[in-house]
C-alpha cells in the first residue's frame, strides 16, 4: 500500500510539478506534454500526479497562475521603487517582458493557451480568473499612475509588446533595442508624452 505525502512533500511536489509544467512549456509545449514526462520530472509515478492536478491542463493552468502572480509581484516592487513614475513603468514593463523572454513563453501564450482555456470546464476558468485589464489596474492605481490612454489601450499595448517576444529570433540582433523603444513609446504615450 502506497505511502501518502506529507504536507511539506505535497508542497515540494506541487512545486516540482509546476516548474516541470513551466520548463515543458518553454520547449515542447502543453500539447506534446504527457502526464508521464511531468510527474517524472517531478520525481513521481504518473498515478501520484493524479492525486494533484486532475489533468496536464490543470496542472499548466495552476503554473500560469503562479507565474501570472510573480510577474505581479515583481512589477508591483518596481513601481513601489522611488523614481518618477516614467522610470518606473518602464521597468515595470521591461521586467514582465524579461520574464516572459526567460522562460520561452510568447510562443506558448498564443499557440498554447487558447487551446487550454477550451479543455477546461468554464467554472474552474473563472475560479483562477483575474483579468490583465484588472490586475494592471490594481498595480497603475497603486503606484498613483495616471494614464491619458483608457486602461483596456494600456492592456493592449502590454499584450502586443509581450507577444512581439515571439519575434525575437526573426527580428534578430537589433530585437531588444527595438523593445526598449517600443516600451519607452508605449510608456511616453499612456502618460501623454509622447
Amino acid at each position: 500500500m502506497a505511502t501518502a505525502f506529507t504536507s511539506l512533500e505535497r508542497e515540494r511536489i506541487d512545486e516540482a510539478l509546476k516548474n516541470a509544467a513551466l520548463h515543458s512549456a518553454a520547449t515542447v509545449g502543453m500539447r506534446r506534454a504527457t502526464v508521464d514526462e511531468l510527474a517524472r520530472e517531478a520525481g513521481i509515478s504518473k498515478g501520484a500526479f493524479y492525486g494533484f492536478y486532475q489533468s496536464k491542463e490543470h496542472l499548466f493552468l495552476s503554473m500560469l497562475d503562479r507565474l501570472h502572480g510573480q510577474m505581479s509581484k515583481r512589477a508591483e516592487e518596481i513601481l513601489r521603487l522611488d523614481l518618477p513614475i516614467r522610470e518606473r513603468i518602464i521597468r515595470a514593463f521591461s521586467e514582465v517582458c524579461g520574464m516572459m523572454q526567460r522562460y520561452n513563453l510568447a510562443a506558448f501564450y498564443r499557440d498554447e493557451v487558447p487551446l487550454l482555456l477550451r479543455r477546461l470546464p468554464e467554472e474552474l476558468l473563472q475560479e483562477h480568473h483575474v483579468s490583465q485589464q484588472e490586475m494592471l489596474r490594481t498595480l497603475l492605481l497603486q503606484a498613483g499612475v495616471k494614464l491619458t490612454a483608457s486602461l483596456e489601450t494600456t492592456c493592449d499595448m502590454l499584450r502586443m509588446l509581450m507577444m512581439s517576444l515571439a519575434f525575437k529570433s526573426d527580428v534578430g540582433d537589433g530585437f531588444d533595442e527595438a523593445l526598449r523603444l517600443l516600451i519607452e513609446g508605449a510608456c511616453d504615450r499612456m502618460l501623454g508624452r509622447g
